[in-house]
Parts: C-alpha cells; structure tokens; sequence
C-alpha cells in the first residue's frame, strides 16, 4: 500500500561505523551537511551494537519525519521493532556488504536522489517478521530471511567483528563452513499444520525474495505480503552449495528443487545436536540453536513504512498496471468460454 507523506524536515541519520563500505561516517556526516545546506534539520547518530539500546531512543525517532540508515542490513534490522512502533519512515543507504534493503527499493549513495525520494513523500507500507522461542527473550525482528545451512555456519565463523567486512572474509569462512558442513535435522509447522518431520535439509524462513546476488532461493516471499514462506531443501548435499555459488557469480536464481509452505507462524523444531541460525546476514544471538528447542517465526502487525524512490515507485504502479490488465484478461477469457443462459 502506497502513503503520501509530507516532504520530511526533521532527520535522523545512523550510520553503522563497521559495515563492509568502511566510509559511512564519512557519508552520513556529508549527507547531514547537505541536508542542513538545503533547510532540513539533521542529527547524525552511530548505530547500536544491541537491538534493546534502540529503546531509549523511542522518543528521538518518534519525534524525527525520517531515520535514514547508512549501513547494511543488520543495522536496518535492530530498528525494525522501533521503526514498527513509531511509524517514523525509513530509507537506507547501502552501506552494508550486500545491503539487500537498500537495493531492493532501489535506494543509492548519491544525495541527489535522496532528496528527490525526499520531496516526492511516498512511503509503501511493509511487514518484517519476528523469531521467538523458548530462550529468546521478547520477538526478535527479521526483514529478509533466518537459515540454517553452509550461510548460518558461515556467519558463525566470521563471529564478531571489530572492522568492515569484505568479500574475499565471506569466501574463507564460506570455504571453511563447506569443508566441515552438515545440516540440520528439523520439523516444520505451518499455521499449526505439520508439514516436514524429522528431515535433513537446508531450511530457511523469509520475508522477502531479496538474497545474495539475485539468488532468489525463495522467490515467492514479498513483505508486502502478511505472512512468510519456509523453503526446504530435504536432503542437501554439498552439490547445491556448488550450484548456489555458481549462480551467485552469474547472479541468477538458484532454482533448486526446494519445498515452499506459507503462512503467519511457522516453527521449526531442531533436532538431533545444536546448529546455528543466521538472520538478515548475523549469526542469531551468537549462540547456536540448541537441539530439541522450537524456534517461532511470525509476522509483525506493525508494518513499517519504507520511503521509496520515485524510479521504485513508478515500477510499481507499472507493475500493478500489468497486473490488473492480467486480471481483466482472465476474467474476459473466463466469462468467454461460459455458455450463455437459454
């Protein structure tokens, strides 16, 4: 759903200082500059390590037309819960090693088109989903997708971090995380039904089809959507992480004989030994999933505002065009092939 906003005055800008960019000090400051110089009212913030230090700052963002985000998508996601509180709008700077928010809506480093989306005021509303559980303390927000797979372990490798990643980090631990990788054993529930049990697989829950270099693992998944899919892979092997990696340098779909099942609450139940999980990019809490725990994924009811570029949203209403004038033509050929009443 599309919302018309007043052009945004009153700015707050967090930038999270270790994303794999490594300028986005640099660029938040620039940005703030640039935005003061045109009459807008700019507060330059460094992001939070911590999802729960967002909460004493309910008030700022509360009180700001706009949070832009100079970071990847782990910064986009601690906000998340704030941001579906407050229902302040939000643009990202692509920041991040792969900052599939950002690109996703189109959104850009240039300034230029920052102010354009700025003086445009359209916002499309957005669901994230939230992973609960026994040991999770509270919902913890996801914009794109939580796995368990060569990805989890790979983040888990990487472990934290006090300096920018780049990609020649995500292949070393990735090489290391394919040599020792096994996968889970788990049961999947869809809105109460069950529908894996006890099977080895790669499984991953999304929100959204966005994935490294156009993968699209699960294409169908749309944060515009109220509700997530689950995709499963029953019996992965270390071939698909091959094709996955090929597709990624091709920057195709992966198009693997995965299962998909939809819904607003899916539990995943993991069995055997521990694992871990992997969301939006980081390695969940940094501690795997211990064996026999249900973990819970939902879909918020507080839907987030994203603030769009007008490029985005002229594809979209394009997009909804087509898909109107294909919903008349099914109709017309429908209504065509009844008999006519005697």
């Amino acid at each position: 759903m599309l919302i018309k906003i007043p052009s945004p005055n009153n700015i707050l800008i967090f930038y999270n200082p270790i994303s794999s960019a490594g300028n986005t000090r640099q660029t938040a400051e620039h940005m703030a500059s640039q935005l003061t110089y045109c009459g807008k009212q700019v507060t330059v913030q460094v992001s939070e390590k911590k999802t729960k230090a967002y909460k004493r700052m309910k008030d700022a963002i509360a009180g700001c037309d706009l949070v832009v985000i100079v970071g990847g998508d782990g910064t986009v996601r601690k906000l998340l819960g704030i941001i579906g509180k407050t229902k302040t709008p939000l643009y990202a700077i692509p920041g991040g090693n792969e900052s599939l928010f950002a690109r996703t809506y189109d959104m850009s480093a240039q300034l230029g088109d920052l102010l354009q989306t700025i003086a445009a005021g359209n916002c499309l509303q957005q669901y994230y989903g939230l992973i609960s559980g026994h040991g999770i303390k509270g919902k913890k927000p996801f914009f794109h997708m939580a796995s368990m797979g060569l990805d989890s372990l790979t983040v888990k490798y990487i472990g934290k971090r006090s300096s920018p990643l780049n990609d020649s980090v995500y292949v070393w631990h990735g090489l290391k995380a394919l040599c020792s990788l096994h996968h889970p054993t788990v049961s999947l529930n869809v809105d109460g039904q069950p529908v894996i049990a006890r099977e080895s697989g790669y499984v991953i829950v999304a929100n959204s089809s966005a994935y490294a270099r156009n993968l699209q693992l699960v294409p169908a998944a749309n944060p515009s959507k109220n509700e997530l899919v689950a995709g499963f892979l029953p019996g992965a092997r270390h071939q698909h992480e091959l094709i996955k990696a090929l597709k990624i340098l091709q920057r195709k779909p992966a198009n693997l004989p995965m299962q998909y099942f939809s819904g607003k609450k899916i539990e995943c139940t993991l069995h055997d030994q521990s694992y871990p999980l992997q969301v939006d990019g980081d390695y969940f809490r940094n501690r795997d999933i211990d064996a026999d725990v249900t973990v819970e994924f939902s879909i918020s009811t507080n839907p987030i505002q994203v603030l769009i570029p007008p490029e985005y949203t002229t594809k979209l209403i394009e997009s909804s065009r087509l898909h109107g004038l294909r919903k008349e033509t099914i109709v017309k050929a429908n209504c065509s092939n009844k008999a006519l009443p005697e």
